[in-house]
């Protein structure tokens, strides 16, 4: 009995030291050197109790302790239960893409377009005119201006700009005799190919589709898509990008990442013209649907507190673009991770680090309509405008954001299983991590 026990409480313990060296290995490699500093003091106290232990010193009741403890822990973590269904929502009214803050930026004082949409929504008149007061993103006299990196940016969108014409065009008179499985299997792999990280197929719904235009040259027509079926994807936005939030590499990330999100769209869109089938792409600036929540019902996550999709392996660090066709195609049938939601209503982590206190402490979600949270997009924005980036702070902390590894997949993994997971998931990241954590110094390379 007493050896079994020793030998238990040793197998228990090297267990124990190896997994945490092994997260301190990925937390050298992800430059997290908090998370270095509070793991080092476990590792040696670990590898102190094991060699008392194996001295054959350790008192037993602390042997017994620590089987005990071992045994209780590991039945929590592995157990599911707390796991509740949430009802999702479907608004029976579409969203006016002229409402959205990049299409209020665009607007001009002197237009009719500027006179006609305050007059509609005459309580944004205001909250607009605060960020009007601000620099603007990308400008020069922004708060975190660097001519290298928002230049980089700049580049970028340019690029994606010259996409425009390739977002719909020619279909083929020759129809190709595909069948949905066949097809659907190819383009998953194909797009992985490409660069995606995750890609799924839905039915178009109406609540998918931007009532109005908001951009460009057919601002303020009514959007007529009628394809029925949606190609969504994400592509990963680079961890330590996003580690400098909200100063320039966040920028400089986002308009690379929807530049390669572009890209990879318009080239699905092609091939599916050249099958004989319609196809469009929706890109940055050049969207007819809401991709966030096409993605959604096409299994790749969920939209979370932060209002942004968070997926189950990146969090929230990745762009999303669609490509709607009238090819058929098999659908999603995976239902919407409610665990997500749920580690959402207690984490409240992208809130707490919000520069400009746009996002919602509420556990509950605060848009009845959608039955999510609702974040505060004036108040986002302005502080978009006021420092020249697209802040990313949000992104940034969010404990489902941290690269997908081994370590992390295990901690995403207990969050799917249970509440007790949940909290203790909170908890572990809020300690190796920081509440707050603190902003990288820009690598030499990146300053001007």
């Amino acid at each position: 009995m007493i050896l079994a026990l020793y030998i238990s409480t040793q197998i228990i313990l090297v267990f124990g030291i190896l997994f945490f060296i092994i997260f301190l290995i990925y937390s050298v490699s992800e430059n997290e050197k908090g998370a270095v500093r509070r793991t080092i003091p476990i590792i040696v106290f670990i590898a102190f109790i094991l060699i008392i232990n194996a001295l054959g010193i350790l008192p037993v009741w602390m042997q017994l302790l620590i089987l005990i403890s071992f045994s209780i822990g590991l039945f929590v973590i592995l157990i599911p239960f707390g796991n509740k269904k949430i009802d999702f929502k479907i608004p029976k009214e579409k969203y006016d893409e002229r409402d959205i803050m990049f299409s209020r930026e665009e607007l001009k004082k002197g237009t009719l377009e500027f006179s006609d949409y305050y007059n509609n929504r005459p309580e944004n008149k205001a909250k607009d005119d605060l960020f009007r007061k601000e620099p603007g993103v990308l400008s020069p006299d922004s708060l975190f201006f660097n001519p290298l990196l928002f230049n980089a940016a700049n580049a970028s969108f340019s690029t994606v700009k010259l996409l425009t014409p390739l977002i719909k065009n020619t279909v083929s008179v020759q129809v190709a005799n595909v069948h949905p499985k066949q097809i659907s299997d190819f383009l998953k792999k194909w797009a992985i190919k490409l660069g995606a990280v995750d890609i799924g197929f839905t039915l178009v719904k109406p609540h998918h589709i931007y009532s109005h235009v908001g951009r460009g040259e057919n601002y303020g027509k009514k959007v007529t898509l009628d394809h029925k079926y949606a190609i969504a994807f994400t592509v990963e936005m680079n961890h330590d990008s996003l580690s400098y939030a909200p100063k320039g590499p966040i920028i400089m990330e986002s308009a690379q990442q929807y530049l390669n999100a572009g890209t990879i769209a318009v080239q699905i869109a092609q091939f599916i013209r050249n099958l004989g089938f319609n196809a469009r792409a929706h890109i940055d600036a050049k969207y007819e649907l809401i991709c966030p929540v096409v993605a959604q019902d096409a299994g790749l996550g969920t939209i979370g507190r932060m209002g942004l999709l968070m997926t189950p392996k990146l969090g929230a660090r990745v762009r999303v673009a669609v490509v709607s066709t009238d090819l058929i195609l098999e659908i999603n049938k995976k239902p919407i991770d409610s665990t997500l939601i749920q580690f959402c209503e207690i984490c409240k982590k992208c809130a707490a680090n919000c520069p400009s206190q746009a996002i919602s402490l509420n556990t509950s979600g605060t848009d009845k309509i959608r039955n999510r949270w609702k974040i505060n997009r004036e108040k986002c924005f302005t502080y978009w405008c006021k420092v020249g980036t697209d802040c990313g702070r949000c992104i940034t902390v969010c404990p489902y954001s941290h690269p997908n590894n081994f370590i992390h997949n295990i901690i995403r993994w207990m969050i799917k299983q249970n509440a007790v997971n949940r909290w203790l998931a909170l908890i572990l990241d809020d300690y190796f991590y920081g509440k707050k954590p603190a902003l990288k110094m820009l690598k030499s390379w990146m300053n001007a």
